[in-house]
């Protein structure tokens, strides 16, 4: 496994709803920060970043293609501000595949 730490864009996902940055009839711009090996967040930017919406989740590696999440916590920002906050029950086995550059030994790799 290759650690995944940082901020990852997300540029393609077959997922319905919010995890693919669609919020009804708007879309934004989506992306994923992994804290440590366990716990990340889900960000959803709508009008440039004026609006954020943040998924804080706990995820498990079964094996090469699935992991589990847990949902945790839900916030939402406005202009920066916190506007609300509140607690997300909830998991799922999600299929995965990852596409992207990443840092191997300081060779740059795609995967």
């Amino acid at each position: 496994q290759i650690d995944l730490r940082g901020t990852h864009d997300l540029i393609y996902s077959a997922a319905p709803g919010g995890s693919s940055g669609a919020l009804g009839p708007l879309v934004g711009k989506v992306s994923q920060t992994f804290l440590d090996d366990v716990r990340f967040i889900n960000r959803v930017e709508l009008f440039g970043g004026i609006v954020k919406i943040e998924l804080y989740a706990e995820r498990k590696v079964l094996d090469e293609t699935r992991i589990r999440v847990k949902f945790k916590e839900t916030v939402f920002t406005v202009f920066g501000n916190e506007v609300k906050r509140g607690d997300v029950k909830g998991s799922g086995v999600w299929n995965y595949k990852f596409s992207g550059m990443v840092d191997v030994d300081g060779e740059k790799m795609l995967l």
